[in-house]
């Protein structure tokens, strides 16, 4: 009895047999520093979290503050470069761009270290939402090409651990360092360079981000298509050329704020503590004028002059 040859290997869609592709010990090599990437990537991203409390005292930030430092300063500029960063990845070398910005992201959160206000870590957490936004496309790229359809899903689902080894690192990380600068120098002026405890959180973790970068670097570009008998240059003409025209499609140039935002921001500036009592002192007085009006159609009521600080009493006669 004879073995039926297309029987011997996967066959496409035409019945032609499509050989197997076996997977290198290489792709392998690469895969595990990509779940090392990934897992700087969210270390990098979180750890601000477990920082929060020292940060708001030392800068003296508010609530308002810390979420926009936590949330929109990084997820904004995140999801803007996404896109113009994976058309990049998919017409120039992916493992410099991942390097570049691994670099990116890493140097922008040991800033973080260096801020001394609100301004200087909204721009240091803008830098590492921006740096991370080049790690997954290309990531997802190479992948794709060092690893056969039929071990693609198994390699990105490996991938994807990095995400979660990450989050789960850099809490404990982040309050380790956290807990023992300050049970070695209580004084920051007694510490290396005068850094405080969160300082020196931001700075443990950024720092070796850099060394990691030069080993990305050293990656073997793959063949785009190669692992789909479908070969294609690694460059394609005009790469950065079209990133900065994807880039200026999605960043929008002119931001348009509605007055009614602007409004409330300038209220904020100028004491939100006396828009509060001038909102608290005019519902007093509405408040005191219906209880006046139920009471009798005897009874008048005379309020006093009010302003934003002060509340004067209602007086029913």
């Amino acid at each position: 009895m004879t073995e039926d040859p297309a029987a011997a290997s996967p066959s496409s869609d035409s019945g032609t047999p499509r050989p197997i592709h076996r997977v290198t010990a290489y792709a392998w090599y690469a895969l595990a520093v990509f779940v090392l990437v990934y897992a700087l990537n969210f270390i990098d991203r979180q750890v601000l979290s477990i920082l929060a409390e020292s940060v708001k005292k030392d800068l003296a930030l508010d609530d308002a503050q810390l979420g926009f430092l936590y949330g929109t300063a990084f997820a904004v500029f995140y999801a803007l470069f996404g896109s113009p960063l994976g058309r990049l990845a998919d017409s120039w070398y992916r493992g410099r761009l991942m390097a570049i910005g691994l670099a990116l992201w890493s140097t922008m959160t040991a800033a973080s270290g260096l801020a001394t206000g609100f301004a200087g870590l909204a721009a240091a957490r803008i830098g590492v939402g921006i740096g991370e936004a080049s790690a997954s496309p290309s990531a997802y790229s190479m992948i794709s090409d060092y690893f056969p359809k039929e071990k693609r899903a198994t390699a990105l689902s490996i991938y994807s651990s990095g995400l979660y080894i990450g989050g789960g690192l850099s809490l404990p990380i982040g309050g380790f360092v956290l807990s023992e600068w300050a049970e070695r120098y209580p004084v920051a002026a007694t510490a290396p360079f005068g850094l405080a405890p969160w300082q020196a959180a931001f700075m443990a973790v950024g720092l070796p981000g850099l060394i990691v970068a030069f080993w990305v670097w050293t990656l073997q570009e793959p063949l785009r298509g190669e692992s789909d008998g479908q070969p294609s240059p690694v460059v394609r003409p005009n790469a950065w050329r079209e990133f900065g025209k994807e880039l200026g499609e999605t960043v929008p140039t002119r931001l348009v704020v509605p007055p009614e935002v602007t409004a409330a921001y300038s209220a904020i500036r100028l004491g939100w503590k006396d828009s509060a009592s001038a909102s608290l002192t005019g519902r007093a007085q509405r408040a005191s004028s219906r209880s006046c009006g139920r009471a009798g159609p005897r009874r008048s009521c005379t309020t006093g002059p009010s302003s934003a600080t002060s509340r004067s009493p209602t007086i029913c006669v």
